[in-house]
């Protein structure tokens, strides 16, 4: 082959590396197609099926969302430390460039912390609570959450801030592709009963609507940080798995918990 009018070679390492390099982007592949194959999507799936069938009583509502919000309360976060601790672990071996791994996690909390909306995702889903005639200190109270979430919001503080860095990452991983299982379809299902009161440009909406909007991005830079990640340290795969399968079996058994309180 030619390029700029000189002969290019393919020589038997270059042929290597770039077998290397598909290695392991089939690696993340699998790490990502793991997580949708873990029955905690099914389980999701059959509680957005119940979600989608009748609007929520008061008390019920009070579950679901106290429960989202103790299961998140520490993942805000935990997302930009996880940015963090990637670039200082990524640095010593890639000086020049390591900074682009940990930016793909540290998008997902610009737009956690508000920085492209105007408040945070916390205040806007405080702001839809309210809405539904939920107020702040009955969110904000564990004891109207599930057990599962509970389990889950405390282990999600010592999984992105403590546990080694692919450990963390596989968290964050199973996290955005359980994002987009949850927002697409529960911002149809919000705008579906006229219960809600909502419409889909109603200001007190822009917490699903914003969701709706950055998590397909979000899963996406996910995937590119793994299959990145995997390129500097391939032997962190398993850790990656390890981590994944931690936060979906907690997922779902809130969302067992959830759909058995709720819907019986």
């Amino acid at each position: 082959m030619t390029q700029g009018g000189k002969c290019q070679m393919r020589t038997s390492q270059t042929i290597e590396k770039e077998n290397f390099g598909k290695q392991f982007h089939r690696e993340s592949d699998e790490v990502y197609e793991s997580c949708f194959a873990h029955p905690a999507i099914a389980t999701l799936r059959s509680f957005n099926r119940n979600f989608a069938s009748r609007s929520l009583t008061r008390s019920e509502l009070l579950l679901f969302l106290a429960s989202m919000a103790t299961f998140n309360r520490h993942t805000i976060g935990g997302i930009a430390i996880l940015a963090g601790r990637l670039s200082d672990q990524i640095l010593p071996l890639l000086p020049k460039n390591g900074h682009e791994i940990g930016a793909y996690v540290l998008d997902a909390a610009v737009d956690e912390y508000g920085l492209r909306e105007t408040v945070t995702h916390v205040e806007l889903g405080r702001d839809f609570a309210e809405y539904l005639g939920i107020a702040i200190q009955e969110i904000e109270a564990r004891d109207n959450a599930c057990a599962a979430a509970i389990e889950l919001g405390d282990a999600l503080f010592s999984w992105y801030r403590e546990r080694p860095v692919a450990f963390s990452l596989g968290v964050h991983t199973a996290s955005e592709v359980t994002s987009v299982e949850e927002f697409v379809p529960w911002h149809d299902v919000f705008l579906k009963f006229p219960q809600y009161r909502f419409s889909r440009e109603a200001p007190e909406f822009a917490y699903m609507r914003a969701h709706y909007v950055h998590e397909p991005d979000h899963i996406n830079n996910a995937k590119l940080c793994l299959t990145r990640y995997l390129d500097v340290f391939p032997e962190h795969g398993n850790l990656l798995r390890e981590g994944t399968q931690a936060y979906l079996d907690l997922y779902q058994k809130m969302f067992q918990q959830l759909d058995a309180r709720i819907f019986g």
